[in-house]
């Protein structure tokens, strides 16, 4: 088995055994602390958050969408550009799985500042994961097919763009840094074993 596999099969089953923790607890060691260090670092409006955030949900995903299609396609081919719309289907279908599922409380206004309430679950954010289904996707097709300027540039935006983000998803109280951290890693994980296949 070679390295990349086992670091793979590693990620897995951190990810897994971190998504049960979060059918037990609502929140992780860290995360309240963390949501407050965040929220206090940053300005007391948070309109720019809330728009950062409304391009993962309908009908700006689907921009999104189109954007990482088309720049799949011209990066490595019809193949990847397929790979990319797998990508979303298959996290968004996971996200409409597990939140039932897991069905973690959101952030309690009792422990930090909640700028609007969001229905569902915490976890899985499914910020997180239309974000790393297009953002990500193109983050990670550029490392692994991309060369020069346009490798580094396309990982440099799209890698700020994840990090931003999640800051503005935690700086709502929309999630915990959790969420958004594991999140992140299952749609790495799904992201790298699609990209197997271009």
């Amino acid at each position: 088995m070679k390295t990349k596999d086992v670091v793979w099969l590693v990620l897995l089953i951190m990810a897994i055994l971190l998504t049960i923790c979060l059918n037990y607890y609502p929140y992780l060691p860290g995360d309240v602390s963390s949501t407050r260090l965040i929220q206090s670092l940053l300005p007391e409006s948070k309109h720019w958050a809330q728009v950062l955030s409304s391009t993962a949900k309908s009908p700006f995903v689907f921009i999104l969408i189109a954007i990482t299609f088309a720049l799949s396609w011209v990066i490595a081919g019809w193949r990847a550009a397929l790979l990319s719309v797998a990508s979303f289907i298959g996290l968004w279908l996971l996200g409409t799985w597990l939140g039932p599922v897991i069905s973690q409380p959101r952030p309690s206004p009792e422990l930090v500042q909640v700028t609007e309430a969001s229905p569902g679950s915490a976890f899985p954010s499914i910020f997180a994961f239309n974000f790393m289904a297009t953002v990500g996707f193109l983050a990670v097709l550029a490392g692994v097919k991309a060369s020069g300027g346009l490798r580094w540039g396309l990982m440099v935006i799209c890698i700020s763009l994840l990090i931003i983000g999640g800051i503005a998803r935690i700086a709502l109280a929309a999630h915990w840094p959790s969420d958004v951290a594991i999140s992140y890693l299952i749609g790495l994980l799904w992201i790298t074993l699609l990209i197997r296949f271009i």
